[in-house]
């Protein structure tokens, strides 16, 4: 049997692995519970740099597929490298998420504005744009619809 596990910080990550809980019927835990042994696992995490947020507690044996969760797509640092850094060697798939700035931490609101200044001196263009208001001010790049091919991956391994 297969199972969700999920890591959020600001929510979108976990509103993306309860729909895909509710669309396949697997079961979704938060990477903090305790995940039942010997299930494989769909591991859903936000990316923080290249890091995907929460995999390195996941058993990578048991993986059969990493999606990551950010506002880029693909990230300054190309999908080679969060699959390099992540040691990622089974199904990958990536989805667009929000930023809820209430939830972040000081030191987060602080790099986004570095981001951000950096973005403005260089020139805001139409994919900097977006990023630079959602950093700012918070914003959603939420699609339930980018969900359908990890459903229908999920949906072959029930």
């Amino acid at each position: 049997m297969t199972v969700i596990v999920y890591t959020s910080h600001t929510g979108s990550t976990k509103k993306y692995a309860e729909i895909l809980s509710s669309r396949t019927g697997l079961r979704c835990f938060s990477v903090k519970d305790e995940i039942p042994d010997n299930e494989s696992i769909i591991f859903m995490g936000w990316l923080s740099g290249p890091r995907i947020k929460g995999l390195d507690r996941i058993d990578p044996h048991r993986l059969i597929a990493v999606v990551s969760v950010s506002l880029s797509d693909p990230p300054e640092f190309g999908w080679n490298k969060v699959k390099d850094v992540n040691h990622i060697s089974c199904a990958f798939f990536h989805l667009l998420g929000w930023i809820d700035r209430s939830k972040l931490h000081i030191h987060e609101k602080i790099l986004f504005a570095f981001i951000c200044a950096s973005y403005k001196l260089k020139g805001l263009d139409s994919t900097t744009s977006p990023l630079f208001d959602a950093m700012m001010e918070g914003g959603s790049f939420f699609d339930e619809s980018a969900l359908d091919p990890v459903c229908d991956f999920a949906s072959k391994h029930l």
